[in-house]
């Protein structure tokens, strides 16, 4: 019973200070240049963000 409460513990320091740090990870995970094109490619061949990129980034502006 103390072992389980234990892991529950460090479980929830691991996820709290992985929350705290959350944009920092996010800039070193980006930082490796296989990573980044991995998660760029996965990420375009979802239809629900590819559209919205692509939308964005090809909207007429008005004059």
């Amino acid at each position: 019973m103390l072992r389980l409460i234990v892991q529950i513990f460090l479980i929830g320091l691991v996820v709290y200070a992985g929350f705290k740090n959350r944009y920092r990870l996010v800039n070193v995970a980006l930082s490796n240049s296989m990573v980044r094109k991995f998660l760029v490619t996965k990420s375009l061949n979802m239809p629900i963000i590819r559209d919205k990129m692509m939308q964005s980034m090809f909207t007429q502006t008005k004059r």
